[in-house]
């Protein structure tokens, strides 16, 4: 731990002088950093392989990795930032990411400053609270002779208590993230998410009062421990569902309410204009959609570096609302701004990249088909252009997903390769929608439906030919044929698909950084009385704005000018990934290669 100390105290001395040497000829103090930056990594990386591993080493392990990547990250930019040649904008964004990189070595230090290991700051996961609920039930419920676990377990009413409270208090934190998540569901997903927990606390109570009858059989026991279980399991397949269709929202709306979108709307609008408010909360509550989706990704990443890879782009927002749009608010025609801009287009590219890899195929293909049909129901009922411009744009999620390698070979693993000809046509078909829509004043809605029907005909092909336990021995149809066929066809057909991502865990704390908004969260959490489960579920129906942020309250557009004036004197006084990977790129980083 003391060798770790030492290599960190020297990573912060230089970093600390190099305020005095920065220059944009002089990037020898940045060069010197790497090469401190990957000793410690170098003796971490030691010291990770031969610590025996347990709960709290993998969350130390994770911490390590996530300061590290993002003081990769930090680098780049602050490379790039000196590149850029001089100005109090660019010194701005210069000290924002070295303030970024102080923040993840103090992180490190406290770690190792500390006898004891870190402990998770996002909690238990949906995924594991769930499992243990449902490995407690089975207690009850299970008539597995083999399991000796069931065999021996004796029913006493002192145990059956005592697993109840731990049931109660399981269940509790399920519903509580529960919650966190309804806040940022779509809206016709908040009421039957809200029927599911009320759903839950019924059987919960109900199985709870059975424990407490003295001498209660066990049949009665294991039928309210399988209603509890057939609940649990309810809730827990919407939350993949309506998980899944957020995530479609949550693409859309990236390219929706952009950062780029909101500076224009900035520069044409006046200081009390509500539309621009309204512009930046929609962005506000799809930064909080990401969150929920991530930390969803996160609990089902197989492995450590796409856990990372995820985390950071977590932090990274995290880190960038509280001043990124502050930065558009103030001066949005700054260098400063751009170069936030350029920072989060970069981090949402990541996420997005990451999010294609975590998910699975057939259920992304199986939800976008549902978007499909149920849009395509819509249009015939009242045909708008618009929807379907925001339909063709979900579509093309699909290829984005499969640009990714790790999916490439789902469609390789398809019998005859069909898969490979499926996508083929939907690419096709695709541009046949982009162009109908072009020109939709010219043409009949009736054609222009037609061809999304057509769309939806192929994608629901190459959603049957991945992971289905039989194919046709055919190959694929020619393309003109699905003009014959889509006409025969039911509009309203039940689309069945697998759960992609399981497990959320919503916290009020951060991902890494503390910023000033999220104390100011905790302190309200903490004060706020408690409510029922019954009160806060009832809350879930209703469309929840993004909670209001310090930087919220700071820069009202109705204060237009005092919102410059304090952001200006706060910018002036600002003074798998796995180990071995970051090995790598800091091995080319401290010889003095940089690539922006």
């Amino acid at each position: 731990m003391e060798v770790l100390r030492k290599k960190l105290d020297a990573c912060r001395l230089i970093l600390d002088n190099s305020i005095e040497t920065t220059s944009v000829r002089n990037m020898n103090w940045l060069n010197d950093f790497c090469a401190a930056l990957l000793e410690f990594a170098s003796a971490v990386h030691k010291s990770l392989s031969d610590r025996k591993q347990n709960d709290k080493s993998h969350a130390s392990e994770e911490l390590v990795c996530l300061c590290l990547t993002q003081i990769m990250v930090c680098v780049r930019q602050v490379e790039c930032t000196m590149k850029l040649a001089s100005g109090s904008a660019v010194s701005a964004s210069h000290l924002y990411f070295l303030d970024r990189i102080r923040w993840c070595l103090q992180r490190l230090l406290h770690l190792y400053s500390r006898e004891e290991a870190a402990e998770d700051s996002q909690g238990r996961s949906f995924l594991k609270l769930l499992d243990s609920t449902l490995d407690t039930l089975a207690l009850f419920s299970s008539n597995n002779e083999e399991n000796s676990d069931l065999m021996n377990f004796q029913h006493t009413p002192s145990e059956i208590l005592g697993l109840s409270g731990q049931l109660r208090v399981n269940i509790d934190l399920l519903l509580g993230q529960t919650l966190g998540f309804a806040n940022v569901a779509l809206q016709q997903d908040k009421r039957a998410l809200s029927a599911l927990c009320q759903k839950v606390i019924r059987e919960l109570n109900a199985f709870q009062d059975e424990c407490k009858v003295p001498n209660s059989s066990n049949s009665n026991l294991k039928l309210k421990a399988m209603t509890l279980e057939q609940a649990l399991y309810q809730l827990e397949d919407f939350i993949n569902d309506a998980l899944l269709r957020l995530v479609f929202t949550c693409f859309l709306d990236f390219q929706k309410f952009s950062v780029d979108k909101i500076r224009t709307l900035l520069k044409s609008s006046s200081d009390d204009d509500a539309i621009a408010d309204e512009f930046i909360a929609d962005f506000d509550v799809n930064i909080d959609r990401a969150t929920q989706i991530g930390i969803f990704a996160i609990a089902f990443a197989p492995n450590l570096k796409m856990k990372t890879m995820m985390r950071s782009c977590l932090a990274s927002f995290e880190s960038l609302d509280t001043t990124l749009i502050p930065s558009l608010q103030a001066n949005g025609s700054d260098l400063h701004s751009d170069v936030l801009e350029q920072h989060f287009d970069e981090e949402v590219a990541k996420f997005k990249a990451t999010l294609q890899e975590i998910i699975d195929s057939r259920a992304f293909l199986g939800c976008c088909l549902e978007i499909l049909t149920s849009g395509i129901s819509a249009a015939e009922k009242h045909y708008e252009k618009v929807p379907l411009e925001d339909l063709l744009e979900m579509a093309l999620f699909v290829l984005e997903h499969f640009q990714v390698e790790v999916n490439r070979t789902v469609l390789a693993e398809t019998k005859l390769q069909i898969g490979q000809e499926y996508l083929q046509q939907f690419i096709r078909i695709l541009r046949e929608c982009k162009a109908i829509l072009m020109c939709a004043s010219q043409v009949e809605p009736k054609r222009i439906i037609k061809r999304f029907k057509i769309l939806r005909t192929i994608l629901r092909k190459l959603h049957g030919c991945i992971g289905a336990s039989k194919y046709r021995e055919e190959g694929p149809d020619d393309l003109e044929s699905h003009l014959m066929d889509e006409s025969q066809e039911e509009l309203t057909e039940t689309v069945s698909f697998l759960p992609s991502l399981s497990g959320i865990a919503t916290s009020q704390g951060s991902i890494l950084y503390d910023t000033a908004r999220r104390r100011r969260l905790a302190r309200t959490h903490d004060t706020r009385p408690k409510e029922s489960y019954h009160q806060n579920i009832k809350s879930a129906n209703y469309s929840v704005r993004r909670r209001e942020s310090l930087r919220t309250a700071m820069f009202k557009r109705q204060n237009m000018a005092e919102s410059k004036r304090i952001y200006t004197t706060i910018s002036n006084q600002s003074a798998n990934l796995q180990i071995t990977d970051i090995l790598e790129q800091l091995t080319g980083m401290s010889t003095g290669v940089f690539e922006c």
